[in-house]
């Protein structure tokens, strides 16, 4: 087995950065297709509707476990669920699987091979006649179209897309269906660019039917884009980078020049005025007069990291050194200083790569325009962004400004200064380069470069100071020649990935507290960390009444979807069974909170019953909020009961009277059909009446409070709780709970 194949294919897992999810059919042991595949006569289409969502499943393992000590469980989905397959990649997977002595690192990269295939291929069509979709004007979205998320987001970053095709693309030559794939993402990624090069994540095509999502951010951008067709406006160098490399590497494998339709022609003529536009100097330099640059970020956020300092303009950038601004890095963090040199250095490549493409297509002058394009960013990089280190000698900057500031550190996604050989713009034996790996590898050297007792890696300020990407370890086997450095760095990747894949950060001190989406959020055994407020006593009112009404005040202002919706539970004695469901609180008066269902023969109904007394339970995760309430329960009276009843809709007050709530339909009568004749006699029997008088088993429950606790989530589970309880026949005693 080749080192390299495996390596890319982990490298490929983590740049999806999202959580990975596949469904649970019980596997086979073959290597390669550990799950049986539906027998005949199965609708596959019928089938995918029942798949679970894939970042709840890949949070839980399942079933067969490796053979290595690690026991890793097996994460694909069933082959009913995967959004795209290639019998060439499972043959690749058995081939490899069944050679490598490590059982453990057989299983990770029998998960994360496929997984861009088996998860993120939303949307895909081959450009032939039989594909019917939507025609758009001067060529708009013609051809192969290929879809490709990040994760459990229906958006597609340019970068991650690349990366996540990257492993397939030698496959290409031989397999019609990745060829196609991989020709329609680069005619996606086309469109993508045409539409707004300065952005970095889009939302899905139009002609896909997918619904646009929102990502929830209060951004602020110039140019301005179209939020139907932007997922995401961060301006990356490096994203119109990927661009170019997708069809280089598609071009490399294939020696086809099939992308270089009039789209993609289009496209390049976009990127080079991007480029001269990111070229120019904050100050003109013949007058000092400031120039506004063509490209503005700002986002109302807490996160320093997460807009652009000046008002959305950047710190100053001098004029002549040839090299190309980036207003973020690739972790999605704002750059410091903007001349970004690993963005440099991918661009510089990818555009020579790209022009010798261009030269065997016969575009003579577009190929010079991009070689010397390129040979500016060179030169500038090499002049500017290598410094003087008076420990580590000659190093790459991580940024300058052109002025003579440079940052000395490495962020852990791609492209990075530990990768600049992966990209091809230096020999892993260059001088300089090798000074700056030590450097970027040893804390003294990179502040970010992490340690602690259970792993170390590279992280950045994307995910703070604890968390390192296992991404920048791969990428240190993968610029290494020492045996023994790259067995290390895969036993301590392998340590870290008990659920058969890899993630995008974990915690060095503890590696079940992990992250896999690119905006840091947590997908772990680890609980989340709440940080939307803070209780105080100071703040609470004397009466858990009051206090709830303003609660439930703030829910509703502050857009909780169904705010009423409340957990109420019950319990049956003497067996002390406990049953919970989900009701709608439809009154709180001055006795206590109220409920209307049937009780008559549903299973709450026979518990307080037996035991009046009942709980409840609200969640307000918009607000980080709980309220929990627990008391003794009373019915309503039948005259307390009409009033609400007679205000719910026809159809509903019907359903009342027709519903033996919880009682089995009979199987020989139709299951269903019994109901719906139940409900055609009831409709019968009160024809022509608008008042129906309520069922003697239906109305409402209170539960009157005997302890009412607000709780406010906090972070660390540091959480403030205070508890209401009853003092007497009017009064409240209230206490702070330890979390």
């Amino acid at each position: 087995m080749r080192l390299s194949i495996l390596l890319c294919a982990l490298l490929g897992d983590i740049l999806q950065t999202h959580a990975k999810a596949e469904d649970g059919s019980r596997p086979r042991g073959k290597a390669g297709s550990n799950q049986e595949v539906l027998g005949h006569g199965v609708d596959g289409e019928r089938y995918k509707t029942a798949c679970p969502d894939y970042k709840h499943y890949a949070v839980v393992p399942h079933r067969p476990l490796s053979k290595g000590p690690l026991a890793l469980p097996y994460q694909r989905p069933a082959p009913h669920c995967r959004s795209f397959t290639s019998q060439f990649v499972e043959d690749i997977i058995g081939n490899i699987t069944t050679r490598m002595e490590n059982k453990d690192l057989a299983r990770i990269f029998e998960n994360a091979f496929p997984n861009t295939l088996d998860t993120t291929i939303k949307w895909h069509i081959n450009g032939n006649e039989k594909d019917s979709h939507k025609r758009y004007q001067q060529g708009e979205w013609a051809g192969a179209q290929t879809f490709v998320v990040t994760g459990d987001i229906n958006a597609e970053w340019l970068r991650d897309s690349t990366n996540q095709l990257a492993q397939y693309q030698a496959l290409a030559k031989k397999d019609e269906k990745l060829r196609s794939l991989i020709l329609g993402a680069i005619n996606t990624q086309s469109e993508y660019v045409i539409e707004s090069p300065y952005c970095n994540a889009f939302q899905p095509p139009p002609p896909s039917g997918i619904a646009a999502v929102n990502n929830g951010q209060d951004d602020t951008v110039h140019p301005a884009y179209e939020p139907s067709r932007v997922f995401e406006c961060k301006y990356e160098l490096d994203s119109l980078a990927h661009f170019l490399a997708l069809g280089n590497q598609f071009y490399q494998s294939t020696g086809s020049k099939a992308f270089l339709n009039t789209r993609w022609y289009l496209a390049m003529d976009t990127i080079l005025e991007v480029l001269t536009e990111q070229a120019k100097p904050t100050f003109v330099p013949s007058s000092g007069r400031f120039e506004k640059n063509e490209y503005q970020f700002q986002r109302v956020t807490t996160r320093g990291t997460e807009t652009l300092a000046l008002s959305g303009i950047g710190n100053p950038l001098a004029p002549g050194t040839g090299l190309i601004r980036s207003a973020f890095r690739p972790s999605d963090d704002t750059t410091i200083l903007g001349f970004l040199i690993p963005a440099n250095a991918m661009m510089a490549i990818e555009l020579k790569r790209t022009s010798a493409i261009l030269k065997a297509a016969d575009k003579d002058i577009l190929s010079e325009k991009l070689q010397s394009k390129a040979e500016d960013i060179e030169k500038g990089i090499w002049e500017h962004g290598v410094v003087d280190h008076k420990k580590y000698g000659r190093v790459f900057a991580f940024e300058v400004d052109g002025y003579g500031s440079s940052i000395l550190m490495d962020d852990a996604n791609l492209p990075s200064l530990l990768a600049l050989p992966l990209l091809g713009f230096v020999e892993k034996s260059n001088r300089v380069y090798r000074n700056t790996r030590k450097m970027i590898l040893e804390k003294a050297g990179n502040p970010y470069a992490l340690t602690g007792k259970a792993f170390s890696g590279i992280g950045g300020p994307h995910v703070g100071l604890q968390h390192a990407w296992p991404m920048s370890r791969l990428v240190q086997a993968m610029t290494s020649d020492n045996d023994d450095e790259i067995k290390h760095v895969l036993e301590d990747v392998q340590e870290t990935s008990r659920l058969g894949l890899l993630h995008e950060s974990v915690n060095v001190n503890r590696v079940t507290d992990y992250t896999l989406a690119p905006a840091g959020n947590k997908t772990s055994q680890q609980a989340d960390q709440y940080t939307k407020g803070t209780l105080e006593r100071s703040q609470l009112s004397p009466s858990p009444f009051i206090q709830f009404h303003t609660w439930f005040s703030a829910a509703q202002s502050s857009h909780v979807y169904q705010p009423e919706t409340v957990c109420l539970s019950t319990a049956h004695l003497p067996s002390g069974s406990v049953s919970s469901r989900y009701v709608y609180l439809k009154e709180l008066d001055a006795s206590g909170f109220v409920v209307y269902s049937n009780w008559g023969t549903s299973r709450k109904a026979d518990d307080v019953r037996t035991n009046p007394r009942a709980s409840l339970a609200f969640w307000w995760p918009e607000l980080e909020r709980q309220v929990r309430v627990e008391g003794r329960v009373e019915r309503l009276s039948s005259q307390e009961s009409q009033s609400y009843y007679g205000l719910r809709a026809r159809g509903s007050r019907i359903g009342a009277w027709a519903s033996e709530q919880s009682k089995v339909l009979p199987e020989t009568e139709g299951e269903r059909k019994v109901l719906d004749d139940r409900v055609r006699d009831i409709e019968k029997r009160f024809e022509g009446m608008d008042e129906i008088p309520v069922p003697d088993f239906w109305g409402g429950l209170r539960i009157i409070p005997e302890m009412v606790e607000f709780w406010q989530g906090r972070e660390s589970r540091l959480h403030d709780r205070f508890r209401y309880t009853r003092d007497g026949e009017e009064g409240w005693k209230m206490e702070r709970l330890s979390p």
